[in-house]
């Protein structure tokens, strides 16, 4: 019980501060402190009654629709912010930032669930400013060449400048565009970040190519009031394998290859 209201709290309170900010980006120590108490709190609620109590709670409906969309902005300026730090400094070391151990952790789970394949393309849509994931795939999958996709200008700046800084501007394609509108080729792994919306389109687009395959980052239980849950195919796929929850990490990641026996009748 005690628990229970603990995270309420640490709910509401975030809420109502990143509400009222205007800077969500980590110059402001107000939202680093309420973000990190956040996360720590939901990260001890993984069980399904406490996490079943929170997202069933009719006086958190309002927290769990629009608090995920006020952490996706915190976390973008937290990826631009963290992008320009790295790129200013004389050696570039990813392990510096903040939540490395977490994004290594997260990327070394998701390789073992396709690590009977191999792609001549990896693409990470919705990649960001500090695209992490791109860059350990760069260093870990040498045979595939890696894209990424964000329609946000400044963002796919610094992914290319913190890239040139890592010496890997020929192994990682910044393409600033909609994601929505990236057409993979055959034998592709598309990635889907946690915050990318409207993925139907891309799964629509993924559909006509028989050999690639498809990694959705998901959101379960009070992760939740973080990241949205994630919109999953509900045709033109099978889902092979997923990440366990684990409290190294946040997200959870599902594995998808074509349902070829299904679409063929």
């Amino acid at each position: 019980m005690e628990l229970r209201k603990e995270a309420e709290q640490a709910i509401r309170e975030s809420y109502a501060l990143l509400s009222a900010e205007q800077n969500l980006s980590p110059q402001n120590e107000r939202v680093n402190r309420s973000l990190t108490h956040l996360v720590r709190t939901l990260t001890r609620c993984q069980s399904p009654d406490v996490s079943g109590y929170l997202l069933q709670t009719p006086e958190l409906s309002e927290e769990r629709e629009t608090l995920p969309g006020l952490c996706g902005q915190a976390e973008c300026e937290m990826e631009k912010f963290w992008a320009r730090n790295l790129i200013s400094r004389a050696d570039c070391h990813l392990d510096e930032f903040w939540y490395y151990p977490e994004y290594r952790e997260l990327c070394r789970a998701e390789k073992e669930l396709f690590e009977n394949r191999s792609f001549s393309t990896i693409s990470f849509l919705g990649a960001g400013a500090l695209p992490i994931t791109a860059f350990l795939l760069a260093y870990s999958v040498p045979d595939a060449q890696i894209v990424c996709v964000d329609y946000d200008s400044e963002a796919c700046d610094l992914a290319r400048q913190l890239g040139q800084k890592l010496d890997l501007s020929d192994r990682v394609d910044v393409r600033c565009m909609d994601a929505l509108q990236y057409d993979p080729r055959d034998n592709e792994l598309v990635i889907c970040a946690s915050l990318l919306q409207g993925r139907e389109q891309v799964y629509s687009r993924l559909r006509r190519h028989h050999q690639g395959a498809l990694m959705v980052r998901d959101s379960e239980g009070a992760y939740q009031f973080l990241y949205k849950a994630a919109e999953l195919p509900t045709s033109g796929f099978r889902q092979i394998a997923k990440t366990a929850m684990d409290p190294r990490r946040i997200n959870t990641t599902r594995y998808y290859e074509p349902d070829t026996m299904n679409a063929a009748a």
